[in-house]
């Protein structure tokens, strides 16, 4: 149950849901788009540019083990 003096973006159970939502469309568009095989290489293109951005600025552990996840995720549901 959610705490109405909370904010939404503070509430970690409505973030999982967005993230979760997001996730389904974002299927939803490259099962459309491209191949599976395409969708993988051009995922981890992006992903390993984005790591390689954050490695440069000050950034959590977290936020790079995020990424890591995202990546395994993609090479599964592509595999």
């Amino acid at each position: 149950m959610q705490d109405k003096d909370k904010p939404l973006n503070e509430d970690i159970q409505y973030l999982n849901g967005q993230i979760d939502a997001l996730t389904a469309l974002v299927l939803a568009v490259a099962g459309s788009t491209m191949t599976k095989e395409a969708f993988r290489q051009e995922g981890n293109d992006r992903l390993t540019n984005l790591e390689n951005t954050l490695l440069h600025s000050p950034v959590a552990e977290s936020r790079l083990l995020a990424i890591a996840h995202m990546k395994e995720w993609l090479n599964h549901v592509t595999g």
